[in-house]
């Protein structure tokens, strides 16, 4: 996952993931985190999510209304925040296999925030 440190810079890491806060649209930003999971069912997992809300604070049935349309991924929630999340295996994971969905995650989870909340606090 080099080409990763690469081309996005990286916020923190540790042994397991990867931070990055992402520009978005019009001065936004979002909090991306990139987790290797470990092996699940034979195969090595990359997981990456995106926090969107505080549950308390936000319509999760509306929350998961708007992420219906979404390509990739799902809404879940994640120690009271409500976070969108997609994974993929690891194995032979190329670049483009990696940055379409790591684009889409980041770009879904601004436009639910924005939409619930009104606020850029992720």
């Amino acid at each position: 996952m080099t080409w990763v440190r690469l081309r996005y810079e990286v916020m923190a890491q540790n042994t397991s993931s990867l931070t990055f806060r992402l520009p978005t649209t019009e001065d936004r930003t979002q909090l991306v985190y990139v987790h290797h999971r470990g092996e699940v069912d034979g195969h090595d997992w990359l997981q990456i999510e995106s926090p969107i809300a505080r549950l308390d604070e936000i319509d999760t049935r509306r929350l998961l209304e708007l992420a219906e349309e979404a390509v990739v991924g799902g809404a879940v929630a994640v120690g009271g925040v409500a976070v969108f999340r997609h994974a993929t295996p690891l194995e032979d994971l190329s670049f483009a296999e990696f940055d379409a969905p790591f684009r889409l995650v980041t770009h879904i989870a601004d436009q639910l925030e924005h939409a619930l909340t009104g606020t850029d606090k992720y």
